[in-house]
């Protein structure tokens, strides 16, 4: 991948991040925080947290299985049950994007 692509991937998936960001704030500021009681009272609501939750569990075992230390796997596993899979896909870029060092 060349510096160029490289770039214009992290800024796409920064621009994506802020664009998440704002959506949530909006939402959130449009419905406060009633929504999430409203989606629970529904069965599919239910379903739809068990599954972000299962995601998270096995997000988390990969996880767990590619980090050396316990601790550092611990520390981005956890937030993925507050944050959701944002943290998850930070993980991902951060863990296996290529990086380029100064002296490259």
């Amino acid at each position: 991948m060349s510096k160029h692509q490289l770039t214009v991937l992290k800024g796409a998936v920064a621009l994506a991040g802020i664009l998440f960001l704002t959506l949530c704030f909006t939402a959130y500021q449009s419905v406060g925080g009633s929504g999430f009681d409203n989606v629970l009272a529904e069965p599919w609501g239910l379903v739809t947290l068990a599954d972000v939750m299962l995601g998270g569990v096995c997000m988390g075992a990969v996880i767990f299985a590619h980090e050396k230390q316990k601790r550092v796997a611990a520390m981005w596993t956890v937030p993925i049950f507050v944050l959701g899979h944002v943290v998850s896909v930070v993980w991902l870029l951060v863990r296996f994007l290529p990086s380029k060092g100064i002296n490259q």
